[in-house]
């Protein structure tokens, strides 16, 4: 529970450098107070609460929820006073946790898998629905759950609703693609960013994606005119700042004196590949595929917020995490314990070191 707080680092020891204990190391040293022990644990508790991106508000639903929850509340009692030894004498209702009850704890009324809230029977099916929204696909759905919800039978459950949603099925992509050439990992995010035009019921959009990051951004064009294409692309810089190397195809509303321009102007490097060849700029069509899919969406603010925050399989952190070092708040509780608390930390050496 005391290294819980800190980030330690497992280093290797060929076993002839491992030096036998004497006896007087293994004398027993004397136990620690319980009051030392519960400081501790109060400690590390409030730590990973203060670092969970979620409003009070929600969090309270689910207190709330739980205590009126009896199969829940027997669970805190096992949880608390102890399981007992084999299944058999275990109530039906919580048969299906006592697999994983090496995993549940219980904090500030809630119930906990590892780091994850164990969510009441009454609101799951809400949660299923807000971990739908963008209609990721299963993996997609699944890995976005694991980032702060569990209860048995989760994955089932996703698998179920993403299967009968006729959303997602018409959505899904031909298996039948041409191969997409990958492209090497920038140093940093914002340094290479692609950018493309997507048609989407006669409506066109400025798809710009991250290579490092993956984060996209979607901009609607009310014409095809390169100065329309420039006007959107300076709001997009305008926000995220302009990246060192820019990488489109050799469309018309990329050419020209007033883009060349604006290159210069914004001072970053202007890739060209063939239009006719489309598998060159592979991160860019992916983009596109993704933006097509959260347009189609009846609220596309809303997929393309659970686009940026659901974890990348590659990374295993979101687009958001990537490109802010953070995660963001979304309609789905989050739990985040890792890349915010290590800012916070550098942030509060930062402030308390001397200049």
């Amino acid at each position: 529970m005391r290294l819980m707080r800190y980030n330690p680092t497992a280093e290797y020891v060929p076993g002839k450098r491992l030096v036998v204990a004497d006896a007087l190391s293994r004398q027993p040293q004397p136990e620690p107070e319980i009051s030392e022990l519960t400081g501790d644990i109060e400690a590390l508790e409030e730590a990973i609460q203060e670092a969970w991106p979620i409003s009070s508000t929600k969090l309270d639903i689910v207190k709330q929820q739980t205590m009126r929850d009896s199969e829940l509340q027997l669970v805190k009692r096992f949880v608390t006073e102890g399981w007992l030894k084999y299944s058999a004498g275990v109530p039906p209702e919580v048969k299906k946790y006592y697999s994983v009850r090496n995993h549940l704890t219980t904090s500030n009324e809630l119930v906990l898998y590892d780091s994850r809230m164990v969510i009441p029977q009454c609101l799951r099916g809400e949660m299923l629905q807000r971990i739908h929204e963008g209609h990721q696909g299963i993996v997609k759905c699944r890995t976005r759950a694991k980032c702060s919800m569990w209860w048995p039978g989760i994955s089932k459950r996703i698998q179920e609703m993403v299967t009968s949603c006729r959303e997602c099925q018409v959505s899904q992509p031909s298996r039948r693609r041409e191969t997409l050439l990958t492209t090497p990992l920038p140093s940093h995010p914002w340094e290479k960013v692609a950018a493309d035009i997507c048609e989407l019921n006669q409506e066109n959009y400025l798809v710009t994606v991250d290579y490092f990051s993956r984060y996209i951004d979607i901009a609607h064009l009310k014409d095809m005119s390169s100065e329309t294409t420039i006007a959107k692309l300076m709001n997009i810089f305008a926000r995220w700042g302009c990246p060192n190397e820019l990488v489109t195809d050799n469309g018309p509303r990329f050419m020209g004196r007033a883009f060349s321009q604006f290159a210069k102007k914004y001072d970053f490097k202007h890739t060209i590949t063939s239009p006719r060849y489309p598998q060159v700029n592979g991160e860019a069509e992916r983009a596109i595929r993704t933006a097509k899919t959260i347009l189609r969406q009846s609220d596309p603010f809303l997929a393309l917020m659970a686009y940026r925050s659901t974890p990348l399989q590659a990374t295993g952190v979101s687009p958001a995490q990537l490109m802010f070092g953070r995660q963001i708040p979304t309609t789905v509780p989050t739990l985040e314990t890792s890349l915010l608390g290590q800012i916070r930390s550098r942030l509060s050496r930062r402030i308390t070191e001397p200049n």
